[in-house]
């Protein structure tokens, strides 16, 4: 199950159904005036929604287990796809959580999280081989071959609990697999064709959430 959440302000929204403003409860009324920002309350989950919304307790995180969602398998179907794997001596919502928080650090496009199944995905990460020479290296290292104008990969990451033995879970030792499949696409005569990288994309990724999980490499 994915949940997105998007709250937006009340002021932003157009006046629909204004002859029944008096009627609407304090969370859906709008404001007007210069000092409406200031004065607005912090925005509530209207009483309707409540038993709608769901956050994702530490134990829910990645509880299902087995092959990637649909959706995710649908992204990966049919590209070249490189998949890199480690093994983090943590809960998995502990590596869940690192995850989120690399992806932030470095500005990576997040495109969907699913806490259940423990994927993450992003957008394509694009780099350009016109501008400079350097870049056109960087692209000639990741893919190789000439008459290559552009380059993009995304990742679609997974966060998996691993079992443990009877007496290691009884001391509280507990495992999670980190996955991370990387696509790859070059840009060559006006199309995005798939290719395999020649570099690990996913090092810096991985680099980042062992910062944040204070692994050693």
């Amino acid at each position: 199950m994915v949940t997105i959440l998007i709250l937006s302000s009340c002021a932003e929204m157009p006046a629909l159904l204004t002859p029944f403003e008096d009627d609407k409860p304090d969370y859906a009324r709008g404001s007007s005036g210069p000092s409406a920002a200031e004065s607005r309350a912090p925005l509530d989950v209207p009483p309707s929604l409540m038993g709608e919304v769901e956050v994702p307790t530490p134990g829910a995180v990645a509880s299902q287990s087995g092959e990637l969602p649909e959706y995710a398998k649908k992204t990966v179907a049919g590209k070249a796809v490189a998949l890199d794997a480690k093994l983090y001596q943590t809960d998995a919502a502990n590596v869940f959580s690192a995850v989120i928080d690399a992806m932030t650090a470095l500005n990576l496009p997040v495109e969907s999280v699913d806490s259940p199944s423990g994927t993450v995905t992003t957008d394509w990460i694009r780099q350009d081989s016109v501008s400079s020479s350097a870049q056109a290296s960087i692209i000639s290292g990741m893919f190789g071959g000439d008459g290559v104008q552009g380059l993009r990969y995304r990742f679609v990451v997974r966060v998996l609990r691993q079992m443990v033995k009877a007496e290691a879970e009884a001391e509280g030792v507990q495992q999670t697999r980190l996955e991370i499949r990387t696509i790859g696409q070059v840009y060559v005569n006006r199309h995005w064709v798939n290719r395999a990288l020649q570099r690990k994309a996913s090092a810096e990724l991985f680099s980042a959430v062992d910062e944040r999980l204070q692994v050693d490499s």
